[in-house]
Parts: structure tokens; C-alpha cells; sequence
């Protein structure tokens, strides 16, 4: 009777022993496809902080270069400003309308030179 329950029993500390093992096995074959997807999903975090790093450099790079743009616009539009104020005040010390009446081909001839110079500029200033 005992014999046949000692029989029983290491058939079930088989039973349990293979049980275990298959756990065990099973449980390495999940944590290695885990430890895959990770390093997968690893190189696509690389890939895309590589990929942020490289915009945020030629957004760096962008910003100095929108800097000088601003900076040289800034020097233009001053000399613009002298040019202005020196234009204003050519035009204060003439009476244009008197000297039009006066002499007619003189004020045309140079009111057109000055427009064409004026437009000239312009383009110049829009082309670059």
C-alpha cells in the first residue's frame, strides 16, 4: 500500500518537475521576445532622436542666418530712413509748384531721374 502511494507521489514530483520546467521554459522564451521588441523599439527611439537632434540643429541654424537677414534688413531700412529725412527736407526748401510753373522742363527731367533711381532702389532692395 505504501509502496504504491510512494509510486503516486514521485509521480506527481515528476509531474511537478515538468510542470516547472515547461513554466520555466516558457517564461524564458516571453522574456526573450520581450528583450526583442525592446531592442527593436530601442533602435526606432535612436533613429528618432537622431532625427530631432538634426532639426533642432538646422533650426539653430536657421535662426542665425534669420539674425544677419534681420540685422542687414535693420541697417537698410536706417540708411532708408537718412535717405527720407534728406528728401523731406530738399522738398521743405523748395516750392516745387513755383519752380514747376517757372521752368516746366527742368523739374520734369529731374523728378523723373529721381523716380526712376527711386524705383531702381526698390528693385534692387526686393531682388536680394
Amino acid at each position: 500500500m505504501f509502496g504504491g502511494l510512494k509510486l503516486y507521489g514521485m509521480l506527481f514530483a515528476g509531474a511537478f518537475v515538468i510542470a516547472a520546467l515547461g513554466g520555466a521554459y516558457l517564461y524564458y522564451k516571453d522574456t526573450q521576445a520581450r528583450i526583442a521588441q525592446l531592442v527593436e523599439n530601442n533602435a526606432k527611439l535612436e533613429l528618432v532622436a537622431q532625427t530631432n537632434q538634426e532639426t533642432i540643429n538646422q533650426m539653430q541654424t536657421d535662426i542665425m542666418m534669420n539674425q544677419q537677414r534681420a540685422e542687414e534688413l535693420s541697417g537698410r531700412l536706417r540708411e532708408a530712413e537718412v535717405y527720407q529725412d534728406e528728401l523731406v527736407a530738399k522738398l521743405r526748401r523748395h516750392n516745387l509748384t513755383m519752380l514747376t510753373e517757372q521752368k516746366p522742363g527742368l523739374i520734369e527731367t529731374r523728378v523723373n531721374k529721381a523716380t526712376k533711381e527711386l524705383f531702381d532702389g526698390l528693385e534692387e532692395i526686393t531682388a536680394n
